[in-house]
């Protein structure tokens, strides 16, 4: 066997590699695309799908909220070891009001005055304008206020239902941070790109809830 014929064997089998590589990509997306088509349908929610160069994921659309989930290239070379796609989850509803935020806690052990600077500048990140005024309001149990924070403007607005809480304490992946401000009510998921009915279910649960004593 000469070099030639050697060279041509191995392009061949890294073409039917990368072959075989693309058929199970579409396929995967073909599955994860139908699991989002067979929810709308059951729920008679519209979707539509995302594909653009730098762009990509799929949007659900309620007549009381919306649903992204999208991964967005930057078009920039990465370097080792490093991405360029970030991923980002939202689900929002037009019920504006006073400002709530609710989020994983965040430590400040012995950090003092340092760390309050710290949470306020982490909020007022967050929510610009709407941030002035807000204090942390302690509710729900023990065990939440161990794992997230909630900050108001108005406490007596703040009502955690032990369904909300159990969904909160119980979330599967990446915590959620949830915002109330004058543009909306949202929950949000940085990182990541839902895909599964469960991931879906779990997120539009809680906007639900979240909707009705909000």
């Amino acid at each position: 066997m000469n070099d030639i014929t050697l060279n041509l064997i191995v392009l061949a089998g890294f073409a039917l590699l990368g072959g075989l590589v693309f058929l199970l990509v579409r396929r995967k997306q073909a599955s994860e695309a139908q699991v989002v088509q067979m929810l709308a349908a059951e729920k008679g929610w519209k979707v539509e799908f995302i594909r653009e160069p730098l762009l990509w994921g799929q949007r659900l659309t309620s007549p009381r909220w919306t649903l992204e989930s999208l991964s967005r290239a930057s078009g920039k070379e990465s370097g080792p070891g490093s991405s360029d796609v970030s991923m980002l989850t939202v689900w929002q509803a037009n019920i504006p009001g006073a400002t709530i935020l609710i989020g994983e806690r965040q430590s400040q052990a012995n950090l003092g005055a340092f760390g309050e600077m710290l949470m306020r500048q982490i909020l007022q990140q967050a929510l610009g304008a709407d941030a002035d005024g807000l204090t942390e309001a302690k509710t729900g149990s023990e065990a939440f206020q161990q794992k997230y924070m909630l900050w108001a403007q108005k406490s007596e607005d703040v009502r955690i239902t032990s369904s909300i809480e159990a969904a909160l304490l119980n979330w599967k992946g990446n915590k959620p941070l949830i915002r109330r401000t004058s543009e909306g009510l949202s929950i949000e998921q940085q990182g990541v790109q839902i895909k599964t009915r469960s991931e879906f279910e779990q997120i539009i649960n809680l906007g639900e809830m979240l909707s009705k004593i909000l």
